[in-house]
C-alpha cells in the first residue's frame, strides 16, 4: 500500500466552540462547512503555488504538470454530525506529490510542500482560521 500524507488537526478548541454555538441555537453544520471550506481553499491555493516551477527540485525541469492536476478540489462531505474535507493529492492520479513533500534519497523535497504538510506552525494557523469563522458566529449569535 502507498505511504499517505495526512494532515492532522487538533480540534479540542474547534469542538468547544462549535459546541457553544450549538448551544446558542446556531446553524452548525453551515458554520463547520464555510470552516472546512475556507481551510480547504487555503490549502489548496498554498498547494497550487509550492508546486510552480520555481519551487520544485531542479526548477520543474522534469515536471510534466501531472501533480498540478493531482491536487485535490476541497469539498466538505458530512456523515451524520461528521465533515471532512479532502486536501493535497489525489494519489490515484499520476504526479509526484508524496515524493515531493517527502523527499526521496535522491532528491531533496518541495521545501514549500514540506511547510503545509509537515510544520505545525502551518497547520496551527489553519486551526486558528477555521476558530475564527466559529467565533465570529458566536458573536453574531450574541449581539455583538
Amino acid at each position: 500500500m502507498a505511504k499517505r500524507n495526512t494532515l492532522k488537526l487538533e480540534l479540542s478548541g474547534f469542538n468547544e466552540l462549535v459546541t457553544k454555538l450549538e448551544g446558542l441555537n446556531g446553524d452548525v453544520k453551515k458554520v463547520v462547512t464555510n470552516a472546512l471550506t475556507q481551510a480547504g481553499e487555503t490549502i489548496e491555493e498554498d498547494t497550487k503555488e509550492a508546486v510552480q516551477k520555481s519551487h520544485l527540485p531542479a526548477k520543474g525541469r522534469y515536471s510534466t504538470g501531472d501533480t498540478e492536476k493531482a491536487i485535490v478540489n476541497p469539498k466538505v462531505e458530512w456523515s451524520g454530525t461528521v465533515a471532512s474535507v479532502g486536501v493535497g493529492f489525489d494519489y490515484a492520479k499520476s504526479g509526484a506529490g508524496g515524493f515531493l513533500i517527502t523527499g526521496t534519497p535522491r532528491m531533496q523535497p518541495d521545501r514549500e510542500l514540506q511547510k503545509i504538510y509537515k510544520q505545525k506552525k502551518y497547520i496551527s494557523n489553519i486551526q486558528k482560521d477555521m476558530q475564527e469563522v466559529v467565533l465570529d458566529e458566536i458573536e453574531k449569535k450574541m449581539g455583538g
